[in-house]
């Protein structure tokens, strides 16, 4: 049984990556900091007991994120990201499963940097009695996607992935379609310049953050409380 594990990494690119927040840091910082995520997330998942592949975005963007993930060492498999939607995407890679003999397929995103190996191997014990694993993140959205087997991908068809439910749309279609559903622990994605606030305790903590915990300081944001204009784009009034 050939268990995958693939990462989907876009371009660290000023004003292709992480727009949302690089509107309030800027498109640099913002490229800066999310090369710090690519480079924590190989070097957690490296050596892990299942495959690991990139799922990346353009399809030229290889030689700009090696340099990140490849100091970790050893071969791993590249796949470009097909045109479509975020949901067309996914469903490819699900889809072609079989041409790459693989049995069980596990996709995260590169947006939260701290979700630990803990979680991933979990979803894989959850993919020996379940059709579909799904990591929940507090948006209502997912950072884990996983499928036993290539017609799962099913799921995926019509699923409109900026609805801020769409994690119990895709729940409650794959029941619908009579596909077991597992769950791993929920976490959180940086999107929004208030997420700093949550990824900052986690960098305090784990020691496998260190490049995003570098980046941070390096950009000024390591602050151990929020700051007055944090708060003001968490919705809060500043005190």
């Amino acid at each position: 049984m050939r268990q995958m594990l693939y990462i989907a990494a876009r371009a660290p690119r000023p004003g292709f990556t992480k727009t949302r927040l690089g509107s309030v840091i800027g498109h640099d910082s913002a490229a800066y900091l999310y090369a710090a995520f690519l480079h924590d997330l190989a070097q957690r998942f490296h050596g892990a007991p299942y495959e690991l592949g990139w799922f990346i975005t353009p399809p030229d963007t290889w030689p700009e994120i090696a340099p990140y993930v490849l100091s970790s060492g050893g071969f791993q498999t590249v796949i470009a990201q097909p045109d479509g939607d975020w949901t067309a995407r996914q469903r490819a890679l699900f889809a072609t499963m079989p041409e790459r003999e693989e049995d069980r397929t596990i996709l995260i995103a590169s947006d939260s940097p701290q979700v630990p190996i803990a979680n991933v191997r979990h979803a894989f014990a959850l993919l020996e009695s379940h059709d579909l694993v799904l990591g929940p993140v507090h948006d209502g959205g997912y950072y884990l996607i996983g499928m036993r087997g290539a017609s799962v991908c099913r799921v995926l068809d019509g699923v409109v992935m900026s609805q801020g439910d769409v994690l119990a749309i895709l729940t409650e279609q794959a029941h619908r379609l009579g596909y077991s559903v597992g769950f791993t622990e929920p976490t959180f994605d940086v999107d929004e310049f208030q997420d700093l606030a949550a990824l900052r305790t986690e960098v305090a903590i784990r020691a496998d953050l260190r490049a995003t915990r570098d980046a941070l300081s390096a950009l000024g944001l390591l602050d151990t409380v929020p700051s007055q204009r944090e708060l003001v784009f968490a919705g809060e009034q500043p005190r």
